[in-house]
C-alpha cells in the first residue's frame, strides 16, 4: 500500500504555519493591550486622575481583526518644509512631511502621511521616530472626537512596511484636560471605518449613564463571581508555574438577558484565558434589561482567587 503521509505534511504545513504566525499576532496584540492598560491604571505618567485610576480596568478596544494589518508602499517626500501642527490647546509644535504610506484597506486605495517631530529627531531615542495622526469614519462617533495616532519609525532599506491600526490609540487629551495635542491634518482624513485600535474613553460616570442601568447577574455581583470560580478550572501547568494576574474580559448582554460575543480584552497567559472565558460562558441569563439597546460589560477577575473579603471581580458597563 502507497503511503502518502510525507505528502499530506508538506501539503497542511503552509496552513499550520500560518495558524500559528496568527495566533502570534493575536497574543503579540493582547500584550501590547496590557501594558497600555497597565500603564493607565498603574503608571506615574498615566493620564487618568487618582479618582479614574480607582475605577479603571481596561480601555475598551475594537476585536482584533489581522485584516487592518496592512502592507504598504512607503514613499520618502524629501524637501518638504517645516510647519506648525495645530493642536488642541496653544502649543503649536514643529513638524515635517516625512513620507507617504500608500495602501489598500477594504477594496480602496488609501493614503497616510507620516511626520517627523523638530524637536524630538533631536533626541537620540526619537531620532528615527515618525507620527502619524488620522481620523476615520468612526471618529466623533465610536472613537475619539479629535482623532487617533499611530507610532512608526524610518524605514530602512525598504519602502515595504506594515501599517497596524490594531495598535492605533487616543491622545492623553482623550482621558484628561491640561493636554495640548496634536490635531490629525485634513491630509490625513481615511474616507472609510478603522474598526481598529482603542475606542473613545468614557469615565466611569459617563459609562453609567450612557448605559443607564449596568446590566445585572440574577442575585447580585457576590453571586457572580461565587459562580464564576466555582467555574473556572485552572490549568495543572498554570498552578504549577504560580501564574497570576487579572484577566480581563468583556461580552455583550442582550434586551432579554442572553449573552454573546466573548473575548479577551486583558491576557495573563492563553490557557488562564481559555480557562475564564470557558467558565464565563456558562453564565446563565442575566436580567432582562429596561432598554432594547445592548450592554458591553466588561469583567476583570484575579486569578487565582484571592483571600477573603478581596475584591477579585470588578464589572463596568459600556
Amino acid at each position: 500500500m502507497k503511503r502518502y503521509f510525507p505528502l499530506l505534511v508538506l501539503v497542511l504545513l503552509p496552513f499550520w504555519v500560518q495558524a500559528q504566525t496568527s495566533s502570534t499576532y493575536h497574543q503579540e496584540i493582547l500584550k501590547h493591550r496590557a501594558q497600555e492598560d497597565s500603564v493607565f491604571k498603574h503608571g506615574e505618567k498615566s493620564p487618568l486622575t487618582p479618582e479614574d485610576k480607582s475605577t479603571f480596568a481596561a480601555l475598551e478596544y475594537y476585536p482584533i481583526n489581522e485584516a487592518y494589518r496592512v502592507k504598504a508602499k512607503f514613499v520618502r517626500t524629501a524637501n518638504e518644509g517645516v510647519f506648525k501642527m495645530p493642536t488642541t490647546g496653544p502649543r503649536t509644535p514643529e513638524y515635517v512631511k516625512y513620507g507617504e504610506l500608500h495602501f489598500n484597506l477594504n477594496g480602496q486605495k488609501l493614503q497616510l502621511n507620516a511626520y517627523q517631530n523638530q524637536d524630538l529627531m533631536k533626541q537620540v531615542q526619537y531620532a528615527n521616530y515618525l507620527f502619524i495622526p488620522f481620523t476615520d469614519a468612526t471618529t466623533g462617533q465610536e472613537t475619539y472626537a479629535t482623532g487617533r495616532y499611530m507610532d512608526f519609525a524610518i524605514p530602512m532599506g525598504t519602502d515595504s512596511v506594515w501599517v497596524d491600526f490594531n495598535k492605533a490609540y487616543n491622545p492623553y487629551c482623550a482621558y484628561s484636560d491640561g493636554y495640548s495635542c496634536p490635531i490629525p491634518p485634513k491630509e490625513n482624513k481615511l474616507a472609510v471605518r478603522i474598526e481598529a485600535g482603542v475606542k473613545d474613553y468614557k469615565k466611569y460616570g459617563e459609562r453609567m449613564a450612557v448605559s443607564k442601568k449596568m446590566a445585572v447577574y440574577p442575585g447580585g455581583d457576590q453571586v457572580l463571581e461565587d459562580f464564576l470560580y466555582r467555574n473556572l478550572v485552572i490549568p495543572v501547568a498554570v498552578r504549577k508555574a504560580h501564574v497570576s494576574g487579572n484577566v480581563v474580559f468583556s461580552f455583550v448582554v442582550k434586551p432579554d438577558g442572553s449573552l454573546t460575543n466573548f473575548e479577551i480584552v486583558k491576557s495573563v497567559r492563553s490557557d488562564v484565558d481559555s480557562a475564564v472565558l470557558k467558565a464565563a460562558r456558562k453564565m446563565p441569563k442575566w436580567e432582562p434589561l429596561e432598554s432594547n439597546e445592548e450592554i458591553k460589560m466588561t469583567l476583570s477577575l484575579q486569578v487565582p482567587r484571592g483571600k477573603p473579603h478581596q475584591q477579585d471581580l470588578t464589572k463596568a458597563a459600556y
